[in-house]
């Protein structure tokens, strides 16, 4: 049998074409790894609703260290990614952007407190913030201060939570503090959001099948 324009057996171009076949089924599989690893990281990478009857608040600063001025933004979520409270407010006088942070969770706990939500996830992309608050240790500090409040809100409230999360996960909360630094008064909107953090909220609602 004339095969690329060689004689070859049919038992030569069978062999030839089983190891076609490996090496395709070996390319395949590792492109379908490749694939579902990129799937997992665009999950872990992006808002999550939480878990019914649970609400999800997050928080951010925006920090304008010359003018030691602050935004902070508070966007409040349920299971079904509906808007439940947005707050967004601004401070003076704030030297860091570690305070800026701590002013915001504090704030967002104390909204949270004040709508009577008893069952909240808390998050926010402050990673030295939200490890202060959950660490054991006190801190005495002037700065430290906020974050011994932030503790004490915490701890009346046992089914409250707190975690760490990037920035892209957070993007509502980041676009309301955008706003806020440029106030001057302090807005709460119940059940509805600002228009420039309506795109992310509506991309980060999850997907329901009819």
């Amino acid at each position: 049998m004339v095969f690329e324009n060689q004689f070859k057996s049919p038992t030569t171009i069978l062999e030839l074409a089983k190891s076609d076949l490996s090496l395709f089924r070996k390319v395949h599989c590792k492109v379908l790894g490749t694939i579902e690893r990129i799937q997992t990281v665009t999950e872990v990478m992006k808002w999550k609703p939480p878990t019914w009857p649970f609400l999800k608040a997050n928080f951010d600063a925006a920090f304008d260290k010359k003018e030691e001025r602050m935004g902070m933004g508070v966007v409040i979520r349920d299971s079904k990614g509906d808007l439940q409270a947005t707050l967004v407010a601004s401070r003076d006088n704030i030297s860091s952007a570690f305070l800026a942070e701590s002013f915001a969770l504090l704030r967002a706990m104390e909204l949270c407190q004040d709508l009577g939500f008893n069952m909240v996830e808390f998050e926010g992309d402050a990673k030295a913030v939200v490890d202060a608050v959950k660490s054991n240790a006190e801190d005495n500090s002037w700065m430290g201060q906020v974050t011994e409040d932030t503790k004490q809100v915490l701890s009346l409230f046992p089914l409250w939570q707190l975690s760490f999360v990037f920035k892209c996960c957070n993007k509502a909360a980041h676009e309301a503090a955008k706003v806020a630094i440029r106030s001057r008064s302090e807005r709460v909107l119940l059940e509805e959001g600002l228009p420039e953090c309506m795109s992310v909220v509506l991309t980060n609602k999850p997907c329901t099948t009819v």
